[in-house]
């Protein structure tokens, strides 16, 4: 169904609009933050088995028991990176307009 009459028939709409994606992104960062936290008063104590295994044994090695630590701090910066960039991105949308 055509919204405008300028519009083509394979048009589709975000599915979620740049300032929604950044809360989505700023949810991840918290969720991210508080598994650092964990991490941090409950280190964990031997390297890690399962599927991503391997990224938690690379930070294991390199920052010892406070590798989870270290991997969920960088998880959540770059969460609230990409959250600023989504919001960058709508408020250079919302001046367009």
């Amino acid at each position: 169904m055509k919204i405008w009459p300028g519009q083509t028939e394979d048009f589709k709409p975000p599915l979620l609009s740049p300032k929604e994606k950044g809360n989505l992104w700023l949810g991840l960062a918290g969720i991210f933050f508080v598994g650092s936290a964990t991490s941090y008063f409950y280190p964990s104590a031997a390297p890690a088995t399962g599927r991503w295994a391997w990224l938690h044994n690379i930070f294991f090695n390199q920052f010892g028991p406070s590798g989870d630590f270290v991997l969920f701090l960088v998880l959540g910066f770059a969460g609230v990176l990409a959250a600023l960039k989504q919001y960058s991105a709508h408020s250079s949308e919302k001046g367009q307009h």
